[in-house]
């Protein structure tokens, strides 16, 4: 009886140790092509804002990357010009770059602050609307201006402006996320 005790024993470990070997093959793979960009699957609604806000902005800079140009970093207050035009998108059903009575990206970014104290600057804006991160950003990609936009290397700094539904008329909003992307470069006075 205690033999057999020993042998089960020996075997429970035995087994328990391949196991642990193999969820440390799978496990950090796994997790770091999740950790790469989590959330980039996202169906509308089943993330917070801040949290797509975020996904889009990795998943950029993953992009970038690939392409040896660096990240760009995350500013807050081209964030919130991005987040202003994108919430007046939705509120007027207006798919485009300046909506009426808008002003347009460069008194926003100037009213955003980005550009007090500067010498030199350059910024861009790219627009959609799409039911997951990962498909905005591929189809991004797949248009020669906001790829271009995306990829620049000159680029250095991001602000994302994201908010559930989409700027159309007629389109089911329930399965969309609308994004604004700032994109901008900027050279202080010395």
């Amino acid at each position: 009886m205690a033999g057999m005790r020993r042998l089960w024993t020996a075997l429970i470990v035995t087994a328990g140790a391949g196991l642990a070997s193999v969820a440390l093959a799978v496990g950090p793979g796994v997790a770091s092509a999740s950790a790469a960009c989590p959330h980039a699957d996202a169906q509308a609604h089943e993330i917070s804002l801040p949290k797509l806000r975020k996904t889009v902005t990795c998943l950029i800079n993953r992009e970038r990357t690939k392409r040896d140009r660096a990240a760009l970093r995350p500013n807050a207050k081209l964030t919130t010009a991005a987040q202003g035009h994108n919430d007046v998108m939705l509120a007027k059903d207006c798919f485009r770059h300046r909506c009426p009575g808008e002003p347009g990206l460069g008194h926003r970014i100037r009213r955003s602050g980005y550009l007090k104290g500067q010498r030199a600057w350059r910024f861009a804006e790219d627009l959609g609307f799409d039911k997951t991160p990962r498909q905005m950003v591929k189809r991004w990609l797949h248009s020669h201006f906001n790829r271009r936009n995306m990829l620049d290397a000159g680029f250095q700094d991001i602000g994302v402006g994201v908010g559930w539904g989409a700027p159309k008329v007629g389109v089911d909003d329930t399965e969309f996320a609308t994004y604004t992307v700032v994109f901008a470069l900027r050279r202080p006075r010395h």
